[in-house]
């Protein structure tokens, strides 16, 4: 506890309330006890637990509890001393014997002990208390409690990532809702005590000081800010409560202007992430309706094209792409909540409602000028077709080495997903899914991109267009990037282009496809080895000649046909890692994650073309059997043998200029 008795009582309660103006005299006069017996009597006639409880029960997070386990098996085990993060439980003798600073993972994983300092358990508790009325699960809470406030300590010298109890991304998480809905649901137990409702208020003090004096940024500072705006609203007899709860609300109001992109992604671009902040946002809005605290309505400001976002980036799953270290959220969840605050947009209410009310947006394919990613589609139907790529910055944080990245999803499977996020340590695979190994771009002497190196974020690069262009149109969809940043650790000097042609609508009766043409140009004058590199999944596969192919099951495959034959890598560790899909649960050194092929197009040069045709099918047919193209860079024709006839293609064709926000059909 960093708050003192003698501060909190004397110094630290409002004067606002005559049941408390006497209190620091009591302190005083009479004593501690005397002092926790007149607040923990105000407390319990102060707190409105009915009003809280307007608030739904949320849904989980995090890795607290097995997904086969409702609540009341989760709390069974909680009940025994069981703990559970980041997907790895640990049974402590018994819940009155927790060492909230252990870590039995067999690698340190950090976020094991931070992440049991975020309490979900003690929101399961309360919930099963709400539900049964059982005294064994305030015992269980006040255990914790206790032993978490004894043992959690923090100095003014603490930056926000400082101390294994109190990081201020946990503290704002515990804050939000874990805490408050553990306290309201056990508050009339006679177990809680005095001392114990003291020593839950005192802590609440601590949390407040600490958000409103350790603020970060980014994700985080939402976080904060959340969790500070539920201290300013629920505990009001604390002096400086008012206080706390304007800079909050202050803060989460400015940062949306701060953190969001013109065209409504959030600055890490990361999906996860993104909708981490619109969950905090909720969350506040919904303890503020609840409990009848008036919210300023520029707290919404710029939420709604958040909302808008996850509907236009999409694929036919409903889900969203796993971008950075991301996630596939099913984004009808998301429209859900964004309907009680945008009830008239009729986007966010089709998705909320699986297309039973409202209606689709007027577009298919969109351009994010300033996130620099480009979505194309054939049509919002489960079997449509879907192709992303990212021609765009860094991002503020949680970013991957993978400008130029190309994602497709066909007729109802994830035919080339993304390589997505994993577990935030220094494993081998953490490493291969931020770099460009595991993503479908370019490498060069085997080396990946390094953006990391001399990146640094400022504030107004929230407002500047990514070097993006694109056109789009009902027939045909194009996008063009560039990389330019070096690769390897001492940035090698090469640019690779990128233009993706989708062809919406096929070619000679072929079925749709996307034709992917890269050029490297040497800066140094050296030659070097390029690579046009695909991360596949881990469907069975063929490789005949110049064409690839996984069978994705249901009659569906993904092929990849080019002019040059590919290098097929899998489950490669050395000299890099590579051809590998991530799976999780790791609980031992001994754990393998799943060999997936990795395809290589290579040549070798100062400068040269290499052109690569994506090819989805539902029909058992690969009708383009031959893709001819020379690795000229200033070459720009393209020969596709087609059902034995012969097709060209001019890239210059498709003229990619994004002069402007385009939405198109």
């Amino acid at each position: 506890m960093y708050i003192t008795d003698e501060r909190f009582f004397c110094e630290e309660i409002s004067g606002d309330y005559p049941e408390l103006a006497s209190i620091a005299q009591t302190y005083r006069e009479n004593g501690l006890e005397a002092a926790e017996k007149q607040l923990a009597d105000f407390v319990r006639g102060f707190m409105r637990p009915d009003d809280y409880f307007k608030i739904p029960y949320y849904e989980r997070e995090n890795e607290w509890a097995l997904a086969s386990d409702d609540d009341f098996a989760a709390a069974e085990k909680i009940l025994s001393g069981e703990i559970r993060s980041c997907s790895v439980s640990f049974k402590f003798p018994d819940t009155k014997h927790i060492d909230w600073e252990f870590n039995p993972t067999f690698n340190g994983y950090k976020e094991w002990t931070w992440q049991i300092s975020r309490h979900h358990e003690w929101r399961c508790l309360g919930h099963c208390y709400r539900e049964t009325g059982d005294e064994k699960y305030t015992i269980a809470f006040v255990d914790f409690l206790m032993s978490w406030c004894e043992q959690a300590v923090f100095s003014d010298s603490d930056g926000s990532g400082a101390t294994k109890c109190w990081r201020t991304i946990e503290a704002g998480i515990r804050m939000n809702k874990n805490w408050h809905y553990a306290f309201h649901a056990f508050l009339s137990s006679p177990y809680m005590t005095d001392h114990v409702i003291t020593t839950y208020i005192k802590s609440i003090w601590d949390h407040g000081y600490r958000l409103r004096s350790k603020a970060s940024n980014g994700n985080w500072l939402i976080m904060e800010m959340a969790g500070l705006s539920h201290i300013g609203m629920l505990y009001p007899f604390l002096k400086n409560a008012s206080e706390w709860a304007d800079y909050a609300f202050d803060r989460l109001a400015t940062e949306l202007d701060i953190q969001v992109y013109p065209d409504g992604f959030q600055y890490e671009l990361s999906t996860n992430y993104h909708d981490v902040v619109v969950q905090n946002y909720h969350w506040v809005l919904c303890t503020a309706e609840a409990i009848g605290y008036k919210v300023s309505d520029t707290l919404k400001r710029n939420l709604e094209s958040m909302f808008e976002l996850d509907i236009n980036i999409s694929c036919p799953d409903r889900k969203y792409p796993d971008l950075n270290d991301g996630g596939r959220s099913d984004v009808r969840f998301w429209c859900n909540m964004g309907r009680k605050y945008f009830p008239d947009n009729l986007g966010i209410l089709y998705f909320a409602t699986d297309g039973k009310e409202g209606s689709l947006p007027d577009h298919t394919s969109i351009a994010l000028p300033y996130a620099g990613q480009t979505y194309m589609r054939t049509g919002w139907g489960e079997k449509d077709l879907w192709c992303f790529m990212d021609a765009g910055p860094f991002g503020r944080a949680h970013q991957h080495e993978d400008k130029l990245n190309i994602l497709m999803f066909a007729y109802g499977k994830n035919v080339m997903p993304d390589s997505g996020n994993y577990a935030y340590d220094t494993s081998d695979m953490r490493r291969f899914v931020l770099g460009t190994y595991s993503h479908n771009c370019g490498l060069v002497d085997d080396l990946g991109q390094n953006r990391r190196n001399s990146y640094k974020w400022l504030p107004e690069m929230i407002g500047q267009r990514s070097d993006m262009k694109w056109m789009l149109s009902s027939s045909v969809d194009a996008v063009e990037g560039i990389y330019s940043e070096g690769y390897g650790p001492d940035l090698t000097a090469v640019t690779h282009k990128r233009k993706a042609i989708f062809f919406k609508k096929g070619i000679g009766g072929s079925l749709p496809f996307v034709l992917v043409s890269d050029r490297y140009l040497s800066g140094d004058q050296n030659e070097h080895k390029f690579a046009t590199s695909y991360q596949m999944d881990i469907q069975p596969y063929t490789v005949d000649g110049k064409i690839f192919t996984a069978d994705h099951g249901d009659g569906v495959t993904m092929s990849i046909i080019s002019s040059i034959v590919p290098e097929v890598i899998v489950a490669q560790k050395e000299p890099y890692f590579i051809g590998w899909r991530k799976r999780f649960g790791a609980d031992s050194e001994s754990f393998e994650h799943s060999p997936a092929p990795c395809l290589q197009y290579v040549a070798r040069g100062k400068e040269k073309r290499i052109v690569t045709l994506l090819y989805p099918s539902n029909d058992g047919r690969i009708s383009i059997s031959e893709v001819i193209a020379s690795d000229c860079v200033n070459d720009t024709s393209v020969t596709l043998i087609i059902d034995a006839k012969s097709y060209t293609i001019d890239e210059n064709d498709y003229v990619c200029s994004g002069e402007a926000f385009e939405k198109l059909i």
